[in-house]
């Protein structure tokens, strides 16, 4: 299969899944689950216990905890770290101050919490919804490429998310942790897709490193510029493929 029917594929797919369901496909649909509980989330087994609870207690708050989380990392986005304070999520969601405390022990928990929850879809829920489309190598290496300028809605506080998580993660150990970890889960499931797609053992480093690095430059150069992420992605990650596989 060369990269055009790759991406041909990969589109088909998507079309396909489309009209068995009677609407429009969204690749990233089963990503926002792993926030909202929607039906078709990806198995939650080894998510942390408190991303799993995020839902409220015993049905007493119409506001779950899930919706204070999101609300911090929006905050987050808006404002830093030093806005992320129980009184600026309740102005963004419409609660009291004193809801916070129903759902939190205090800020140390929000603020866990939003590092946790971005962790895990910006690591295993989009390479669970990638391996779910049944695509060869190249295909699933395309899907991503397509699917990462889309994974974070702005629910989540958009594309602006992850250079907030950085920025947090340079002035606080605990918080400096989950990107490292992420940067690392995301080189190991970038070369299982690269192993697939048929590049050499030897190439796999040496290409899995781009495509990671392509991510976090590209969200910068959006947020500078308006560069529009998928286009870049896509193009990249072809370009890698041409050149180390036959």
């Amino acid at each position: 299969m060369n990269l055009a029917s790759a991406g041909e594929d990969v589109d088909k797919v998507r079309k396909d899944r489309g009209k068995a369901s009677g609407q429009k496909p969204r690749v990233h649909e089963s990503l926002h689950t792993v926030a909202y509980g929607l039906a078709g989330a990806p198995d939650l087994a080894h998510t942390p216990a408190h991303v799993r609870r995020m839902g409220g207690r015993d049905g007493k708050s119409r506001l779950g905890r899930n919706d204070w989380v999101l609300a911090g990392l929006r905050v987050l986005v808006q404002g830093g770290l030093a806005a992320v304070k129980a009184e600026a999520p309740a102005r963004d969601i419409g609660a009291t101050k004193g809801s916070f405390y129903w759902h939190f022990k205090g800020l140390s928990e929000l603020r866990h919490m939003m590092l946790d929850l971005w962790e895990e879809v910006a690591t295993r829920a989009i390479t669970q919804t990638v391996q779910t489309w049944g695509l060869d190598g190249r295909g699933r290496l395309i899907l991503l490429a397509d699917m990462v300028p889309i994974l974070l809605g702005g629910a989540f506080g958009g594309v602006a998310l992850e250079p907030a998580l950085r920025d947090w993660g340079r002035t606080e150990p605990r918080a400096r942790a989950v990107p490292e970890r992420v940067d690392r889960q995301r080189l190991d499931d970038l070369a299982g897709f690269l192993r697939a797609a048929g590049v050499l053992e030897t190439e796999v480093a040496a290409n899995a490193q781009p495509i990671c690095a392509g991510v976090i430059g590209l969200e910068s150069l959006h947020l500078t510029t308006g560069a529009e992420m998928r286009p870049a992605m896509r193009a990249l990650v072809e370009n890698l493929l041409e050149n180390t596989t036959g």
